[in-house]
């Protein structure tokens, strides 16, 4: 939801340059506010204000800061309104300490009325000032900043990450409770960041940090200490090989279009990312479950929902797709010993899919994973997990990591349904060809074959507030996602539906040239007939993505046929996302929103 980057150096003093640099790559986590502090003749320097990060960035000439440490902080906005004032970091009551966090304090409130009774100056309704009062309150006692951490740690609740300077000396101090936070290693120099891409340009020598853990970063070394406790925790750094080359445009306008392009590559490149013997492993614990539940949020979910057609179908696996935030309430004391917990989420630190984990965690649950940022917090706290292998996703739409994930359902569901031998093997053998050979060709012919159409149909689409987009049977997922990527980037009320719900209500709305998106498996062409039927006599205006039929010709222009190209019913749900995706983007740079920041909303949500 926020990002954080902080340094300490010996080898600079021109540490506003690297701050710049750096946070830059944290841009699709937060635009609401930005800031940058750091520390130059034992003075605290702090420019922040409310905005996207390059507008910021030039106005207050945050590169052009002194100093040999600092932090910086991109702001999405939850507990105080984007404003200068609710922008981060924030100093302490006399201007000697500065912080800056992700994620929520949730006791903000009380906190913030107790310390303002004890006479501290809480200058802003953000509650990531308050980690910062929470520290000065006990190194005003104690004089000690690590037990000051530590107790102030002890008053906070919720879960979040902060980073943490003094004036007078060269140390930085971060703290990891339930939100992501890296750390590396450079040459005289170390930092923490709030993701991996942002550390790449410093070093390449990386610490994983795990909850509960405070990390001391001088310019030459870095310690890691239990906050419980306040005990040395040994850790070897690993070098991480991320190409940081696909954090950048590449020629293309925005990185929504680069990395809808990517998913020819990305699809390749998962099958390297997994690996024997966990594939087997994944596997085993899926048909020997007592009870299958997939849980994930917002695109992860859509590609849950498809993944449970693929398991019903190939393996006569039951799988329970559950939105993260509704697994407690809805299953959380129904499931016992033998149930198996797959958690999907693009990022790993996905606040509602980890309270799940938690929770299942004391009922002796099996927690699966599938995730692409590997060190989350989600891969230390699996059983197992399977990475994606697509790189970074730069843009807050998913758009290759959602592919990533229904091609990895598609595989999984056919080597369950092999080894549980309700599926012969050489058709388990033709479907496993087709996604690791031939998919990636197909979703390049979908992208080149739909560009024109979907930026031809913009105009007309942004005359609509809302419209609807409907599957049926294993497309149902493939609706849900096409209509949040409308909604998320195009500021338009796309409803996914059920297609055969449709006439239970919603149908009233349609009228003349009202546009209705229908996604169409092949062997579903001939049921879809009559949803097509009862929105074409109420003078809907029908719009296919598809393979080509002489059905579906019935029902609609040229021009609104989506065509992809010839496969089978397990690969037509990937394909069929692809067009939607194009869809969202041309509409969205029509109506002039920029997609890869759309508004309101962030790439991770470590919150609630």
């Amino acid at each position: 939801m926020c990002g954080i980057f902080a340094i300490t150096s010996n080898r600079r003093n021109n540490i506003g340059e690297t701050l710049v640099e750096c946070a830059e790559k944290l841009t699709y986590r937060g635009y609401d506010t930005v800031g940058c502090a750091t520390v130059y003749k034992n003075k605290i320097h702090l420019r922040k204000d409310k905005g996207k990060f390059d507008i910021v960035a030039t106005k207050l000439r945050l590169s052009e800061m002194r100093g040999s440490k600092g932090i910086a902080q991109l702001r999405w906005a939850t507990f105080g309104a984007p404003s200068k004032l609710n922008a981060q970091p924030h100093l302490d009551c006399d201007e000697d300490l500065c912080a800056a966090h992700n994620g929520n304090i949730l006791n903000f409130l009380p906190l913030r009325e107790q310390y303002t009774h004890e006479g501290h100056t809480v200058r802003s309704m953000n509650d990531g000032e308050i980690c910062v009062h929470a520290i000065e309150r006990y190194y005003d006692q104690l004089g000690d900043m690590v037990e000051a951490i530590q107790k102030g740690c002890n008053d906070l609740k919720g879960d979040y990450a902060f980073a943490v300077m003094h004036r007078d000396d060269d140390k930085v101090y971060a703290v990891k409770m339930g939100s992501s936070l890296f750390a590396g290693i450079g040459k005289g120099e170390t930092c923490v960041s709030s993701d991996l891409p942002s550390i790449l340009p410093i070093t390449r020598e990386i610490l994983n940090i795990h909850d509960g853990e405070l990390v001391i970063l001088s310019p030459t070394t870095i310690e890691i200490r239990r906050i419980s406790d306040g005990q040395l925790v040994e850790r070897k750094p690993y070098t991480s090989d991320a190409d940081i080359r696909v954090a950048q445009k590449g020629g293309y306008p925005h990185f929504m279009l680069k990395e809808i392009h990517e998913q020819v590559s990305s699809t390749r490149t998962l099958f390297s990312a997994i690996r024997e013997p966990y594939i087997s492993q994944f596997v085993g614990s899926l048909i020997n479950a007592n009870r299958v539940f997939f849980v994930a949020c917002g695109s992860s979910y859509h590609a849950a929902v498809v993944g449970s057609y693929y398991f019903n179908e190939l393996a006569n696996v039951a799988v329970i797709p559950v939105i993260g935030g509704q697994f407690i309430s809805h299953y959380g004391d129904a499931v016992r010993k033998g149930d198996v917990v797959v958690c999907v989420s693009q990022s790993g630190e996905t606040k509602d899919v980890i309270d799940v984990v938690h929770h299942c965690r004391n009922r002796d649950v099996k927690i699966l994973s599938i995730i692409n940022v590997l060190g989350s917090t989600l891969t230390h706290l699996s059983d197992l997990y399977l990475p994606l292998g697509s790189g970074f996703e730069i843009s807050v739409p998913a758009t290759k990591t959602y592919t990533s994930q229904v091609t990895l359902f598609n595989y999984l569901a056919a080597l369950s349904g092999q080894k549980r031998e309700v599926l012969e093997s050489t058709r388990a053998e033709e479907i496993i060809t087709d996604l690791k050979t031939h998919l990636p060709a197909l979703i390049e012919e979908t992208i080149s074959t739909n560009t024109i159409k979907a930026r031809a149909l913009a105009p007309y689409l942004s005359k609509y507030s809302h419209f609807y987009v409907l599957g049926y049977g294993i497309t149902h997922g493939v609706a849900l996602e096409g209509a949040l990527k409308i909604k998320e980037v195009c500021y338009i009320v796309a409803d996914g539906m059920y297609s055969s719900e449709f006439k239970h209500g919603p149908l009233s709305i349609v009228e003349e040239g009202y546009p209705i998106v229908f996604t169409i498996a092949p062997k579903d062409s001939e049921h879809l007939v009559n949803h097509l039927a009862e929105v074409e006599c109420r003078g809907a205006r029908i719009i296919i993505t598809g393979e080509d039929h002489p059905l579906l010709r019935r029902y609609v222009k040229d021009d609104d046929f989506f065509l992809i190209p010839e496969s089978n019913q397990y690969l037509s749900p990937i394909l069929q996302a692809i067009p939607l995706q194009l869809m969202a983007y041309h509409l969205a740079t029509y109506k002039n929103i920029d997609p890869d920041y759309p508004r309101n909303i962030s790439k991770t949500l470590t919150v609630r």
